[in-house]
């Protein structure tokens, strides 16, 4: 049987190391002693995983024992993979099932490859991760720079966001013991997202998020306590939006504690039905929508805002109206007429929301939906000039809320592919084929002491090499 460590690969290892130190002596700096041992790193990492797979296959073929019912069919066919550290090539057998008839490589089964996968599953959720924040085709090309080799299209990274299907994906919170609050806070509002197909219209991704308050981090910035995200595709009805968040308050906080449950956000009917199914809860309007609505009416009279923000916020109805058909009324072009007029009916619409802010005035602690709205889903879907699908906005948002609430998509990736994947085991491991793994990997009495090129000679790279190596033995 061929060793997974031998002196051929640790004289490989010995010849990056060296190649790596002359960037160093030849001037050419760190960044170039790096990006060689990266790269011989990278390549040895190919060949251990090279030589894994066919010390798996070679136990196969020895040992009946691994594989009861399967018979030999053929031998030595190739198969690449492109695993984290680059293009990984090995040759595995194809076995028969003598009772199924099923042909399968038990090699590749066992570690959980596909026939036709071409991506290892560790670089699939490298990728995911890059496609958080990057397009799906910078994303395919990020992960080069970690190892050669491994660059992959945009159309493969969608492909891969679309096998794992974040927006399906459930965490099932249960705490031991339910978290209390006097007060929570339920904020919403929605991105608006370009669609693909041209001259389409676009569409709303929505957003909504419970906390339990806010808590001052440092001068002017504050960090909300107990958040958690939920994103919702456009159509999603108000009813299934809000037991969702129903359900998720339910099963986290003592509500018999909770004294008030607040809803806030620009006034969208969506946003104030959730008063209908959250019990306890008022809807307030959030202090930016109503402070951009009192500027659009008055503009930049300092004496307009003012008359109108008392008239606002102490509650005067009358007045608020009595002041706009005046605004109207002095205004010279048409479009300034009608913006007054949009904005008189959108705060006759949001009296209710705006009376609210001055009942719950000693508990308010400020909404912040839209800076929310931009760093978890417009920083992606919205701030760049590209179009989404309905699917495709959803599958991201998803995917940036996961991380969000502190979800490891990568894990997540991991877990269900290997869920997928298990489909066959070694039925017991005989301790002759324990003993044949444990000398090919080297775990018998061989150390680096007894490897010829690092246990003689004074001159060359042997002594620095064997500093190196003992070293590593010390820590």
């Amino acid at each position: 049987m061929q060793a997974i460590f031998d002196e051929s690969l640790a004289f490989s290892f010995r010849k990056v190391v060296e190649q790596s130190i002359l960037e160093i002596f030849n001037g050419n700096g760190m960044t170039a002693f790096q990006e060689t041992l990266r790269d011989g790193v990278n390549s040895i990492c190919c060949t251990v995983q090279q030589r894994l797979m066919e010390l798996v296959d070679s136990e196969l073929v020895r040992d009946p024992s691994l594989r009861e019912g399967w018979v030999i069919e053929r031998r030595n066919d190739p198969k690449s993979i492109i695993s984290p550290f680059g293009e990984v090539c090995y040759e595995r057998t194809y076995f028969q099932n003598k009772k199924s008839g099923q042909y399968a490589y038990l090699a590749d089964k066992l570690v959980g490859y596909t026939p036709h996968q071409r991506l290892d599953t560790l670089l699939e959720a490298d990728v995911l991760e890059e496609a958080v924040d990057k397009s799906y085709r910078k994303a395919g090309r990020s992960v080069e720079k970690q190892a050669q080799g491994t660059g992959v299209s945009g159309q493969t990274v969608l492909n891969i966001v679309r096998k794992l299907q974040p927006e399906k994906i459930k965490v099932k919170e249960e705490p031991a013991v339910k978290r209390t609050a006097r007060v929570l806070y339920i904020e919403a509002d929605e991105d608006h997202v370009a669609h693909q197909k041209k001259n389409s219209r676009s569409f709303e991704q929505r957003l909504i998020y419970v906390h339990e308050g806010r808590n001052r981090v440092g001068k002017g910035r504050f960090e909300l306590v107990g958040k958690k995200y939920f994103t919702f595709p456009s159509g999603t009805k108000s009813e299934t939006m809000w037991m969702t968040i129903w359900h998720y308050l339910d099963d986290t906080y003592d509500l018999e504690e909770t004294e008030q449950i607040l809803i806030s956000g620009d006034g969208a009917p969506w946003i104030k039905a959730g008063v209908e199914y959250i019990p306890t809860s008022d809807y307030v309007l959030d202090g930016f929508h109503l402070r951009r609505a009192i500027f659009r009416a008055a503009g930049a009279d300092d004496d307009k805002r003012k008359a109108l923000s008392e008239a606002v916020l102490n509650g005067k109805w009358s007045e608020m109206n009595r002041l706009l058909i005046s605004f109207r009324e002095e205004a010279e072009k048409d479009s300034r007429k009608e913006a007054i007029m949009k904005t008189q009916n959108y705060l006759n619409n949001q009296w209710s929301g705006i009376q609210a802010r001055r009942k719950y005035e000693k508990i308010l602690v400020g909404c912040s939906a839209e800076g929310h709205v931009s760093h978890v889903l417009s920083a992606r879907l919205s701030s760049r000039p590209m179009g989404w699908s309905y699917l495709g906005a959803d599958q991201m948002a998803h995917l940036r809320v996961h991380r969000e609430n502190g979800i490891n998509i990568s894990q997540v990736h991991i877990e269900q592919s290997s869920e997928e994947k298990k489909q066959f085991t070694y039925n017991h491991v005989p301790k002759q084929t324990m003993d044949s793994v444990a000398k090919a990997v080297g775990s018998s009495t061989e150390t680096f002491g007894n490897i010829p090129s690092l246990g003689r000679g004074t001159k060359g790279w042997s002594p620095l090499l064997r500093q190196i190596s003992n070293t590593a033995f010390d820590i």
